[in-house]
């Protein structure tokens, strides 16, 4: 007669690899729609300080969108390129009081490398706001 002795750690050495994979997918998605929902608000905060004539140098506004960014992404403010297009009210390219302006990030969001956990778009995340330009020179503020 056979005994079962260790039938119950080879079982759950067949299910514990599913079971991490699992867990930590759902870790490494969270961190994704933290990204993604950081960037969102980074972006919508950029485009309205665009969209009042503040935040109208690169460099600023690449730094503005790293602070607001924060731990959400592992790029640095060099390595982001927010485009910003301006689009005037007859829609037509240009920057007028009643167009529009659309600021667009891509960015790299947290990864944490599981090998069988594929993140959309290679685990960028691409965040477009578009707001209505309320002034061209703004009289106080900034990109603070």
């Amino acid at each position: 007669m056979r005994t079962e002795r260790g039938a119950a750690a080879v079982e759950f050495a067949l299910v514990v690899p599913i079971l991490l994979l699992l867990v930590f997918g759902i870790v490494q998605y969270g961190l994704f729609f933290y990204s993604m929902q950081s960037g969102t608000s980074a972006v919508g905060e950029a485009v309205r300080r665009v969209s009042v004539g503040d935040c109208t140098n690169v460099a600023d506004l690449k730094t503005f969108l790293k602070n607001r960014l924060g731990a959400a992404t592992t790029a640095d403010s060099a390595g982001l390129a927010p485009v910003v297009t301006y689009t005037k009210a007859d829609g037509t390219s240009g920057y007028e009081v009643g167009g529009k302006v659309s600021v667009e990030l891509t960015y790299p969001a947290l990864d944490i490398g599981l090998p069988f956990v594929p993140l959309p778009d290679d685990g960028n995340v691409i965040r477009t706001y578009v707001a209505r330009v309320e002034d061209t020179a703004a009289s106080v503020g900034g990109c603070s």
